[in-house]
């Protein structure tokens, strides 16, 4: 799933901005790392389905927000 971790990073870093907050503020949010947080937006790394959830919550969008296009590279 790495490319798909890649397209949904780059989504939760533009609805992470959108709403005005640093890394550091949503890990805070999300009790998690900032590191966690720069992980998921570089796509080094995937959030959980829950994890998913959380975040959508917390940027005040839903999971298909943050996960749309991800079927264009096969997830």
């Amino acid at each position: 799933m790495e490319g798909g971790c890649y397209v949904l990073g780059k989504y939760l870093r533009k609805y992470r901005m959108e709403n005005g907050l640093t890394q550091a503020d949503l890990a805070k949010k999300l009790s998690v790392s900032q590191n966690a947080i720069s992980q998921y937006e570089t796509g080094k790394r995937c959030p959980s389905i829950s994890r998913i959830a959380k975040i959508a919550k917390t940027l005040d969008c839903s999971v298909s927000d943050i996960v749309s296009d991800l079927d264009t590279v096969g997830i």
